[in-house]
């Protein structure tokens, strides 16, 4: 089905980003209230390496959530 395939996709894609550490950049501004003095000091490499062993997709600049 056509339908529900699309909508998988829908589901799972996240957008396209410059890099795994983007997106988590991305992830921690959309998601936390975080002040500039913690954001200095957050790790967000190791942050997107953990989003990326299993719960996340990067390809091409691609992010899917792993269904």
């Amino acid at each position: 089905d056509i339908d529900a395939l699309f909508e998988a996709f829908e589901d799972d894609y996240q957008g396209h980003y410059d890099s795994e550490e983007d997106f988590a950049y991305q992830i921690i501004k959309d998601c936390y209230d975080l002040s500039d003095f913690v954001k200095s000091y957050f790790d967000y490499e190791s942050f997107a390496r953990d989003l990326f062993m299993g719960d996340y997709t990067y390809e091409s600049g691609y992010v899917f959530r792993n269904s």
